[in-house]
């Protein structure tokens, strides 16, 4: 059909009360949050391989944490075992 052009797509997409109604609608779909949390992870994934700092970061958080702390010494100890 055609009706549509890029410069009606801009327009609606500076309508920030339809923009929030859209946004709120993906978020109220369980798959569309599934696939957007899997994009994402998929771009923190490669994101981790060149980013030193994001690694040291996350190595942080982790290690400041008590449950991570107790996985370790539970998989050292299943190593040990």
């Amino acid at each position: 059909m055609g009706f549509i052009q890029d410069t009606d797509v801009r327009r609606l997409m500076d309508d920030k009360e339809l923009m929030a109604d859209v946004a709120k609608m993906l978020v109220e779909d369980p798959e569309t949050m599934d696939n957007l949390a899997d994009d994402i992870a998929d771009k923190l994934g490669d994101e981790l391989e060149d980013n030193p700092e994001l690694r040291k970061q996350i190595v942080d958080a982790a290690v400041a944490s008590p449950e991570f702390k107790q996985r370790i010494v539970k998989k050292l100890a299943e190593e040990l075992s």
